[in-house]
């Protein structure tokens, strides 16, 4: 995945994005860090086809999000900061509709929604609706969603948020195996403490730009992404 000089202003007062330039490589997880407000939900949602950037380019899996987004959205996986499901369907019915949209085989969507819902424990609750679901329900089920085509790329703005232990652990492990197939993995945190688990390199996003830029050995040498964060306040 990669992004160059990525611009976006909701109005001429309130410019989010000054020119974003940030590359993600397959097999690696990368932790776009920053204080609330800097604009981290904002490229999760530019990255993902949501927004549309003023200037700059972005391309996930050789595809420009400009002008091949169907392309993109069947090679990622977005997890926005919000669950998006439908909450008048059940888990299964979602699942099934996100299989349609993504383009995977009819006979392939039952089999992958069954191994998706026994790992976060929903298979006993797949045919009550969504609405009836608690937060963190929601959030795994929002995750099932994002994986059910098996993407190259996976978006994912704080995926943590809202889940037991063990749901946290199954999404570490399913980050780190999407990794380790080669797949390019990008999310947030507000965790630190996950940060410094999980991520290969940390971009930190201040000021509309990245700013600085780190791997998991430099971050584990300069006292972790924490630090890291409590140094930029300091200098701004």
């Amino acid at each position: 995945m990669r992004v160059e000089g990525l611009r976006f202003a909701y109005d001429p007062e309130r410019t989010v994005l000054a020119g974003l330039d940030l590359e993600v490589a397959g097999g690696e997880i990368c932790a776009l860090l920053g204080i609330n407000g800097t604009g981290k939900t904002t490229t999760f949602r530019l990255l993902a086809g949501a927004l549309k950037p003023d200037a700059g380019r972005i391309e996930v899996a050789g595809f420009s999000v400009a002008g091949e987004l169907d392309e993109v959205k069947r090679r990622s996986g977005y997890v926005p900061d919000t669950p998006l499901l439908y909450p008048q369907l059940s888990a299964a019915e979602n699942l099934n509709l996100f299989g349609l949209l993504w383009g995977v085989a009819s006979d392939r969507i039952g089999p992958r929604a069954e191994a998706l819902l026994k790992e976060v424990a929903l298979w006993d609750v797949r045919d009550q609706w969504v609405r009836s679901y608690s937060h963190g329900m929601r959030q795994k089920l929002s995750l099932c969603a994002a994986l059910l085509h098996e993407p190259q790329v996976l978006l994912m703005d704080e995926p943590f948020t809202g889940l037991d232990v063990a749901g946290v652990l199954w999404a570490r492990a399913i980050l780190r195996g999407a990794a380790a197939a080669g797949r390019c993995v990008l999310f947030t945190s507000h965790t630190p403490e996950v940060v410094d688990v999980l991520a290969d390199r940390v971009a930190l996003l201040d000021g509309g730009r990245i700013v600085e830029v780190r791997t998991a050995r430099q971050l584990a040498e300069t006292g972790g992404a924490l630090a890291l964060l409590e140094r930029r306040m300091r200098i701004a």
